[in-house]
Order: structure tokens, then sequence, then C-alpha cells
């Protein structure tokens, strides 16, 4: 019961009495109708209350009236007094329904009935009314309105049909824009299942029936089906149809369905568009050459075609697994000139569109391959970036090519450059020749100088043009090749220069004449050097006779010099040994043990000095005579040399250290004649020390092996190595003996080996000489 019925049972019309002059005619107030109205309703309480003939509320079983009182605008209280007039002077109920906003500011709504209210005389005594509170319905009245007005937007924006099925008469009720997709006036079809049953394709039939009988049966409680159905013009188009039991009998069998019909033939056909679109895609994608993927904004990568993985070497579930850009971050550009690189990772979070990007990867099987790729945003519908598409290709190869190539290019510009070279190709069938930037140089021509065949004969000397003109071409006339050396005068300055040009006719496919390639080169610098060198041949000439007679005749004196040194040293030595020989053999008997010892260390040091002699001799001749390179153990060699300059008195005898197996390279006789220097060196200024070494080795000075002798001497100051080793130069004074000739001998006989020599020391420390000899050619 709805709050207006309850408010007619709670307020009755007293029962009147059966005076005639009573009846219809109600005791007026003694205020007027709207101020009795305003009393009322700015006093009236919730619930049932009665007033006095002038609206003063007498009894209640309410709320306070304060908090119910309404207040009225002029407006609404001349109205509202018109009609409370009308009703109580005809003895009916005024009923009103207000709107107020309460204290606590909500918004309520109010139900009021007022009726006479009279006494047992039936006099007039008052009002007896009722007030409720009907807040709540008149919001689930504007509730259900609401729903229903959406209800119908949504159906229409929705472009739905509407169906209601009764099972049992078999009459379907459908909504005017039924017939209306479908093509038909309105009345022009009827409303039974049966007419529409006909117009389904029958290859949709028989699952539209199961699914109907299905539902009414209660099987199942709502289906959905996509059939085609013919419309008015016979055409048949897609339509989806929704339908669910609205009511179901005690046994569960349906016996009132309801649903939607919605025409689906244009997403139908854009299905069907999308799905040839969907699988050409996919053949695309499957059979490009170039890879493709699809990165979403955070870094995963959501696709990628068969060619991305063959070119990054990863499977695709590889890829799909590796998330957080980890993929992206291994693909990175070559290093720039300043060392910076950056990664693909970089360019898609900055969000820039890259167009054939190199960029460098490395394979989990270790091989590195550039790549060219390419980015673009891809849009959804609102216009958003939902992710990057990324194409790549592998152009390793083609880098490959293009470096081989431009090194090429580039040795081939430094060869003509440091070669003086330059090329040209000569179109015959244009005239036309084009040049490198060497050859431009060298003719002193620019972009401006007529690049015909007759510019190139303009440049030649007018001393070789006509030579030149006729040789070039008689050589294009029968093919075969042209080269000749002429000059030219330079176009930008005049300057005359000497160039040889060499060229050659090439052919095309058919077997004619196509182009002359040819080079220029400048011998300027080459004919000058040719002059100079004819005047110098002839300086030379002269020279060499005037030097050959000085030489023949410094030789037959140094001969000369040789045979008296050795004839006059070499007697007495003869003497003395042979005497030395007879005071053994003869008297060696009556000879004392010590001068039997002293007579053979005279023999031995006789031979030995004749030995030295031949070497000195051979010194003499190491500027006319051939060196004798062999391959010898020094180590050996300088064993024999400790051994013949060691002193007699053991009390202090030097230590000598000989490093054992070292192989040398050179003249075993000139080097022994270094070694007794330079070890006999060593035993002179280290004599002083009361524990004399001496060492002989090899060691590495800068990657290379030297020989050394070292000893712990008194040492010399390194201000004046370079004294050492020039002749009669001495760094000590008369407390040792020395011509000092002998480091110098050393130093001639170093440097005609090929090697170097050179000393390092410090005063009371002892010195360390160093020396090199030549290597053993290779076979």
């Amino acid at each position: 019961m709805n709050r207006a019925a309850q408010l007619q049972n709670h307020v009755k019309t007293p029962v009147r009495t059966a005076s005639a002059s009573r009846a219809g005619s109600p005791t007026p107030p003694t205020l007027s109708w709207e101020q009795v109205l305003c009393n009322i309703l700015e006093h009236t309480p919730l619930g049932l209350y009665r007033t006095d003939i002038n609206g003063e509320v007498r009894s209640t079983s309410g709320a306070t009236a304060g908090e119910n009182r309404l207040r009225l605008t002029v407006v609404e209280r001349k109205a509202l007094t018109e009609t409370f007039c009308c009703a109580m002077e005809n003895e009916a109920q005024w009923s009103q329904r207000f709107c107020r906003r309460s204290a606590d500011g909500h918004i309520r709504w109010l139900q009021t009935v007022i009726a006479n209210l009279r006494d047992e005389n039936d006099s007039q005594i008052g009002y007896q009314g009722f007030t409720t509170d009907v807040t709540h319905e008149v919001h689930e009245k504007h509730e259900v309105a609401v729903n229903e007005e959406r209800q119908r937007l949504a159906i229409e924006a929705a472009e739905l049909g509407i169906w209601d099925l009764d099972v049992l008469t078999g009459n379907c009720f459908f909504s005017p824009y039924c017939y209306e997709m479908l093509g038909y006036a309105p009345g022009q079809m009827q409303g039974s299942l049966a007419d529409w049953i006909n117009i389904i394709h029958p290859e949709y039939l028989e699952n539209a029936r199961r699914s109907l009988e299905e539902c009414i049966e209660g099987r199942i409680d709502k289906f959905e089906l996509e059939f085609r159905l013919k419309t008015n013009e016979g055409k048949w188009r897609w339509f989806r149809l929704t339908g669910k039991a609205a009511t179901r009998d005690a046994s569960g069998r349906g016996f009132r369905l309801a649903g939607t019909l919605l025409d689906v033939n244009q997403a139908k056909l854009m299905e069907h568009l999308l799905r040839m679109e969907h699988d050409l895609l996919n053949l695309i994608t499957a059979t490009s050459p170039v890879g493709i993927m699809f990165i979403e904004p955070d870094g995963n990568t959501a696709f990628a075609n068969p060619r991305a993985e063959k070119i990054l070497g990863l499977a695709k579930k590889e890829m799909l697994t590796c998330g957080d850009w980890s993929l992206l971050r291994t693909i990175r550009s070559p290093e720039k000139d300043g060392g910076e690189e950056e990664s693909l990772e970089d360019v898609l979070r900055q969000g820039v569109c890259l167009q054939n990007a190199c960029f460098l990867f490395t394979r989990p099987d270790g091989s590195s391959v550039f790549l060219s790729i390419s980015t673009a945003p891809f849009l959804d519908k609102a216009s958003k970036v939902s992710g990057t598409v990324v194409t790549l290709e592998d152009v390793t190869e083609q880098k490959r090519r293009e470096q081989v190539i431009s090194d090429n290019d580039h040795l081939l510009q430094e060869t003509q450059r440091i070669a003086q070279l330059g090329s040209y190709v000569l179109d015959l069938e244009q005239q036309h020749w084009g040049c490198s930037s060497k050859l431009r140089e060298i003719l002193g021509i620019d972009e401006r100088y007529p690049m015909t065949l007759q510019g190139h004969f303009d440049l030649v000397h007018e001393e070789f043009r006509a030579r030149f003109v006729e040789s070039y071409r008689s050589a294009i006339a029968h093919s075969r090749p042209f080269e000749m050396e002429y000059k030219i005068k330079r176009h930008s300055d005049g300057e005359e220069r000497w160039v040889t040009e060499c060229c050659e006719m090439t052919l095309d496919t058919a077997g004619k004449k196509r182009r002359m390639i040819g080079t220029i080169k400048d011998i300027t610098e080459r004919k000058a050097a040719e002059e100079a060198i004819r005047n110098l041949n002839n300086e030379l000439d002269r020279r060499v006779i005037e030097r050959t007679s000085q030489l023949v005749a410094a030789k037959k004196e140094i001969e000369s010099f040789s045979y008296s040194v050795s004839h006059d040293l070499r007697a007495p030595l003869r003497h003395i040994n042979s005497y030395s020989s007879i005071l053994v053999e003869e008297h060696g008997a009556a000879l004392p043990d010590e001068a039997r010892y002293y007579l053979e260390r005279i023999c031995t040091a006789s031979n030995r000095m004749g030995e030295q002699i031949d070497d000195l001799l051979a010194l003499t001749r190491v500027g006319r005579a051939i060196m004798k390179r062999t391959n010898f153990n020094i180590s050996q060699l300088a064993a024999e040399v400790v051994d013949m300059i060691q002193d007699d008195d053991v009390s202090n005898a030097a230590e000598f250290v000989v490093h054992p197996a070292i192989n040398a390279y050179g003249d075993a006789a000139l080097v022994r004649l270094v070694l007794q220097n330079l070890l006999g060196n060593s035993v002179k200024y280290s004599s002083r020390n009361p524990n004399p070494r001496i060492e002989f080795g090899q060691t590495t000075v800068n990657g290379a092996s030297v020989f050394f002798v070292r000893d712990n001497g008194v040492g010399f100051d390194m201000a004046y190595v370079e004294k050492l080793f020039q002749p009669f130069q001495r760094l000590h004074g008369s407390e040792f003996e020395g011509t000092g000739i002998g480091l110098a001998t050393v130093r001639r006989i170093i440097e005609r080996h090929g090697g170097s020599i050179w000393a390092e020391g410090k005063e009371g420390e002892g010195a360390t000489f160093y020396f090199t000899l030549s290597h053993p050619r290779k076979a």
C-alpha cells in the first residue's frame, strides 16, 4: 500500500447530522483560508494531528512541529490556497506533496492530507490532518523513471531490437526496430514465431531451433546465436540474437522468453576483412626478409618474426622472456668519435624515431652483427603510443664490403698522393673525361676547366703537343695501349712539369670502343734527379779515377809498412824463442825449477806475441780485406784470454767469472783482440781492489742482446765517457800503464762488425763495457 492510500485511511471525514440547515454549509474560519493554511503547514508535525478552526495545532501524534515547518513562497501560497479553499468548501479532502530542505541540509518530500473536523452536532470545529515523509518513495519512482529512460536511450544507441515470445500461444512481439533492420514497413510482416523462422538461413535453422528448445526446457538459462536473415529486399544479412527465459513454471519450463536482436552484418564483414588482413600480415611477417619486432612501453618484446629470430640468434620464446629492456640494452650503436655509445633502449626511451640507423649486437654464440634499425611508434585508437615497431636488417656483409671499398678508396688516394699519380676515364662517345682529385692537382685545373678531349690536348706543352695528339689518336684508332713522357703547362700557374701517361682502351659487351682508362704521374722530380745523377756520375767518375790512383799508392805504402813491421818484430821474437829453447834443451838439467819455469813462460809469451802481431797485421787489413765471419763460442774465447792475462801473483789474483755457452757471430780473431783489450783493462784498473772481480757475460738492453765486461776497479767519471774511445785519450794518469790506443782499436773492430760499444761507470765502484756484434744473415 503506497503512502497516499495510507493517508486516506488515517484521515476520515466526520459523519454529518441529519439537520438540513447544516448540511453542506461549513463554518468559515475567522481567519482567511490563506492564513489558515499557512498556520497548518508552518506548524505541521509528522503523523496525525488536529487543529482548531484557525489552523492552530491542538493535538499531535508525531514529531514536533518545528522539525517539519514548511516555508512557502507567495506564488506557492496562492496556488495552494485556491485548492485548499475549494476542497474545504466542497467537504473534500485536500492532499498535496511538498519538497522541503531539512535543518541538516537534506531534501525531504512530505505528503499532507487535510479534512474538515466536526463535532457531534456536525459543526466544524477544526481540521484533521496527516503528514508523512515520502522521500524514499519519490526517490524510488525517480530512479525507476531514470533507469527506464537510460534503458530506452541505451537500446536506441546500441541499435538493438527487442523481442518477447509467449511460448504457449507462439505469439512473439518484435519491436519496430527489428522490422526496420530487415527493411519491413510497419504491419508488413506478421509477428508470429513461424514467420521469423521462415526467414532464417537454412544453414543456421537447426541450431536456432535447438537453442530455443533447450532454453524452454531449462537445459540452458540463456543463449546467443549468430545467423543470417533474409531482408525484405531478398538479401542475407548477419544478425546476433540473444535470449533467456523471463518466466518459468514450477517444473522449470519456460513459458515466456525475451531477448535482443542486433544487426552485425557490418561487423561480420569487418571481421572477415580483419581475418584476411591478419592472415596476410602473418604471411608477410613470416616470409619477410626484414626482422620485425614489437616492443611494449615497458621494454618487453611482445612479437618477433622468424627473420628477427635468425638475425639475433635468439628464439622467439627467449626474446619474449627477456623483459625489462634487457634485450634492447645489448643492442648498441658503434662507438662515436668521442667514445660514446648508446643502446636501442636509450633511443626508445627518448621517443626518437630511427631510419636505417646502424647498431651492433653480439649474439649468444659470440658472433657480432651490424644491424640497420628503423623504428616507428604504434598508436592505439586513442592516438596514444602503445608500443614501438622495430625493423632490423643484418647489414654485416654490407658493412664489410663498404669498409673494404672505403679502405681501397683511401688506399688508392694515398697511393696516388704518395706516388704523385692521378687517374682519369675518357668517355669516347661523349668526348668527356673525369679525373681524380690528385690529377686535378697535378694538371692545375678546377671544376670550371673544360673536361673534353681537346681540353686534355691543350694541357700538353707545345713542344710535345703534335706528337702527343698523333700518338693518342692512333692508340684510340687501333685500340692499343698508349704510353708517353712529355711536358705539360699547368693551367692554374703556367708552370712546366714532366709527366708520364699510360692508358688502355676498354670495350663494352658488344665489342664497341667505350672508354680510355689511364693514369698520369708527375715525374718532374725524377727528371731533375736523373739530370742530377748524370752530373753526379760524371763527377764521380772523375773522382773515382783520382781516388783510385791515391788508393793504389796508399795500398803499396801500407803493404810495405806491414812487411817491415812483420819482419822487424818477428826476427827478435824468433831469437828470444830460439835461445830460450836452447837453454831448456841443453842446460835444463843444470837450471833450477824456477828458472826453467821462467824460460817456459818466455817461450809461451813470445809465441802469443807472434799471434798478436798477426792479429794486428790483420787489423790493418780490415779496410781492404773481407772479414771471416763465423759462428763461434765467445765464452770459450773469453776463457782463453783470461788464461793468457792472469797475473802470476795468486795472492791478489782477480776472480774471473765467464758466463758459459755464449755464441757470437763475427771474426773470431778480431773479437779476441776486443776481449784482450777489455779484460786486460779490467785487470789493470781493478788491481788496487783487495778483492778484484771481473765478469764477462751477456744481457738484454732495450730488448736487444748485448755482451758486457764488468769489473769493480777504479771506474771513471761519466762526464768524460766520450774520451774513452778516442785514440791516445786516457782518463787516468801515470799510475796505470798504457798508450791509450786499445779502446780506439776496440771501437774500430766493433764498428767494422756493424755493432756498437758504450760504457757505464762510477768512480771508485768499477766500470761496465757493453758491445754488440752483427747477427748472422738469414738464409
